[in-house]
């Protein structure tokens, strides 16, 4: 059976938290396993975790950590339907038969995965999601390239490789963006991830969100994305508020911040003129990291916790404070989206 639905990204931009929020609702199925990578990946390499563990390629490395993570949790929690899930997953070759039987344990329910690199997908690609999942939902979640691009930088330092992230210096960060210039940009040229998948699937199916309402309306937030699924409102369900894969980074260094508001200025420039709303707000940062330095080394990250939130908030935002909160909340579907400010 197809999917109901695909979360295509971006990648850093909240997927696990609608994932594991998603998981909350009792019409809703998605896999153990949060990022499946078979349209980017398992499609070309068709390997199971067998010939996977004799393979040095990127994607086998990323399936062995999976495999073992997984052989890891079963410490913690066993059930029969996870193994006979993560059976198929593993050790069955991948092809679009196998991909269709991954769903077959949410049959009855609302089923989909999230995998983030799929908002990269090329129109090839995506015509082969299209024929196997032709009715499918897809959700979008954006958020400031800049801050984005900013996230992934603190991974790969912190997290990859293990290095505090005081110690790395400026020269480091730039470099790191400029060696991956090229995937730094597709990862947030948004318009265009969207004019890939709206060849495919039609603007009242395809579901934007954006990060800021995540942080200040989730409850909203996770009703709209219900509503476009055709869940039930009514269910019981509960909305896990708190962050995840929080690092703890409050700060962003004035240069790197300006650096890249240089770098994707005419890019947010255009993300402004199709969403406005927070896509305006954005721009507004570049403009002041680029025009109007603001005095700190360091800014606060993410921007809504640092003054410009305030400014933009007091100087340019049309909805007056006063109004209900509901009005500010701008995920929906593309086909409803237009310029907000």
């Amino acid at each position: 059976m197809a999917p109901s639905f695909l979360i295509i990204g971006a990648q850093k931009a909240g997927t696990t938290w609608l994932y594991q929020n998603l998981q909350h609702h009792p019409q809703v199925w998605m896999p153990r396993e949060k990022e499946l990578h078979y349209f980017d990946e398992r499609i070309r390499i068709r390997s199971s975790i067998l010939s996977a563990f004799w393979s040095n390629r990127l994607e086998n490395k990323r399936l062995r950590r999976k495999f073992i993570r997984r052989l890891r949790s079963y410490r913690e929690r066993f059930s029969v339907k996870d193994l006979l899930w993560d059976l198929d997953y593993f050790l069955l070759p991948p092809g679009d038969r196998w991909y269709s039987s991954l769903f077959w344990p949410g049959r009855g329910r609302i089923t989909g995965e999230a995998t983030p690199d799929y908002s990269m997908l090329g129109r090839d690609e995506i015509s082969r999601v299209h024929r196997l999942a032709p009715e499918a939902k897809i959700i979008f979640m954006i958020r400031n390239p800049i801050e984005r691009n900013w996230s992934q930088a603190t991974m790969h330092f912190g997290w990859i490789k293990g290095r505090p992230l005081e110690t790395v210096a400026i020269e480091e960060f730039i470099q790191y963006f400029e060696s991956r210039s090229a995937e730094f940009r597709s990862r947030v040229d948004y318009l265009r991830t969207l004019e890939n998948w709206s060849a495919f699937y039609p603007e009242e199916r395809i579901f934007v969100g954006f990060l800021e309402d995540m942080h200040f309306h989730p409850g909203l937030l996770m009703r709209r994305v219900y509503r476009f699924l055709g869940a039930d409102l009514s269910a019981e369900y509960r909305v896990m508020r708190r962050k995840v894969h929080q690092r703890g980074i409050q700060t962003i260094p004035l240069s790197v911040a300006s650096y890249l508001a240089r770098t994707y200025y005419e890019l947010l420039e255009k993300l402004d003129e199709r969403f406005g709303g927070y896509a305006s707000f954005w721009l507004y940062c570049a403009k002041r990291l680029i025009e109007d330095t603001p005095e700190e080394t360091d800014i606060p990250y993410p921007f809504w916790e640092s003054e410009m939130w305030e400014e933009w908030m007091d100087e340019y935002a049309v909805i007056p404070r006063k109004d209900s909160e509901r009005a500010w909340l701008q995920s929906g579907r593309l086909s409803a989206m237009r310029a907000a400010v």
